[in-house]
């Protein structure tokens, strides 16, 4: 009789444990560009949300069209694992590492020292890094494309003197993850899981002026 009700008792704390909400971490991603590039222009910032609990990430990108000067958004471009690993010191780092699914190439490692315990909303709290730097890079492949104004000999013209041509891109930036306090509370104050976390931050997004989603991108010439 008593083991019966200790297994009733575990099965109930699993069930539990399993419909708890997942625990989120929200930064606010910046890139820089750096090195090397071709028609690298579009990458601008964007956010990363962690599930504490799976230890994986999602992002949204914001990207800006270098002709038109339009922003617009992409979510899942890089996807990935959140880890932490202490040093030889002892010190405890977080990582996250994430790349594309997609046909374009993308890959994004960043890295910080956990130093501060928080409440990141609800009546959860975490160890965590404020700040995580790193890397982006990225590339697409050569996509058809036309304009009016090129003079480009190599490229073929037609007879309403159009010039139509083939360009892909590829670059790097640095990559600074920021943790942002105000959309971590608010996601696990509204018990949000990664998918919500990630329509609520396109919806604010979508509220200043940057539409979405949209996928990955081909400038116009």
């Amino acid at each position: 009789m008593k083991a019966r009700f200790f297994y009733a008792l575990l099965a109930s704390l699993v069930l539990l444990t399993s419909s708890a909400s997942a625990q989120l971490l929200i930064y606010n991603l910046s890139l820089d560009k750096t090195g090397r590039s071709v028609n690298y222009t579009f990458f601008d910032r964007g956010y990363l949300v962690i599930d504490l609990a799976a230890s994986t990430f999602s992002s949204v990108i914001l990207l800006s069209d270098p002709n038109t000067f339009a922003q617009y958004q992409t979510a899942g471009l890089v996807t990935g694992s959140y880890e932490t690993i202490l040093d030889y010191s002892g010190y405890n780092h977080a990582v996250l590492f994430g790349a594309s699914s997609g046909t374009d190439n993308a890959a994004l490692q960043v890295i910080g020292k956990i130093e501060s315990n928080k409440s990141i909303g609800g009546k959860n709290r975490s160890d965590l890094a404020n700040k995580l730097q790193g890397y982006f890079l990225t590339s697409g492949a050569q996509v058809d494309a036309s304009t009016s104004n090129s003079s480009n000999s190599s490229n073929s013209t037609t007879s309403d003197g159009t010039t139509t041509f083939e360009y892909g891109y590829a670059g790097f930036s640095k990559a600074t993850a920021t943790y942002d306090s105000n959309l971590t509370t608010k996601a696990n104050n509204e018990s949000l899981d990664s998918a919500d976390a990630l329509n609520l931050i396109g919806q604010i997004l979508s509220n200043r002026g940057v539409p979405g989603f949209s996928p990955t991108p081909t400038p116009t010439p």
